[in-house]
């Protein structure tokens, strides 16, 4: 990436910014229904990151791929924590994704071709840095679009037996399912192998 703020930065950080929104929209759910490990307020305190100020005021310029690594770390990891320790407690992983599709009908734009569907999927869901080249495309047609991925960056968040990787893709694809409603297009992603047609 470059030693210059620019236009992929901007990029990247949204999407940060979208995982940060879907973290606060789960907590926010638990809170409004009683979840028994949001009652308190110190779970959605710890997990929820309000600092969302614009890139520029708040990135270290002298180390922006450091720093844009470290702010997705960081988003991983909490909500990572958030859902482990909702699990542990309860078994709400319905209405987990339930709030995860609601986030992501409210992320829903004009779609009409698979691309322009790929294309909110990967100016919103965050998977990792450029430089990862995660998503691989393979096929690209207007009503077929494929791509394969690469490598799950998400995987080492989610360590715990309650919350283990497949809660992540689970969240996931509901939140894509809200994306993509009412497009016209489905979302299938067999180990990897995705498809939106």
């Amino acid at each position: 990436m470059s030693a210059f703020l620019g236009p992929i930065h901007y990029w990247l950080y949204n999407k940060i910014k979208v995982q940060e929104d879907l973290t606060a929209a789960i907590a926010e759910a638990g809170s409004q229904n009683g979840w028994a490990a949001l009652k308190d307020g110190s779970l959605k305190a710890e997990c929820v990151d309000n600092d969302l100020a614009p890139l520029e005021t708040q990135i270290d310029t002298a180390n922006i791929h450091g720093w844009l690594q470290a702010r997705i770390d960081d988003a991983e990891a909490r909500y990572a924590r958030l859902v482990t320790e909702i699990l542990k407690q309860e078994p709400r992983l319905e209405e987990i994704t339930e709030a995860a599709f609601l986030y992501g009908k409210s992320l829903r734009t004009t779609t009409e071709t698979a691309m322009d569907a790929y294309r909110l999927l990967d100016e919103s869901l965050l998977d990792g840095m450029p430089c990862d080249n995660v998503n691989q495309v393979t096929q690209n047609d207007a009503r077929d679009f494929r791509w394969q991925r690469t490598a799950d960056l998400h995987g080492k968040y989610w360590t715990d037996p309650a919350a283990p990787p497949d809660v992540y893709y689970q969240i996931r694809e509901a939140m894509i399912r809200g994306m993509l409603e009412d497009t016209g297009f489905d979302f299938v992603d067999e180990s990897g192998s995705c498809r939106i047609a």
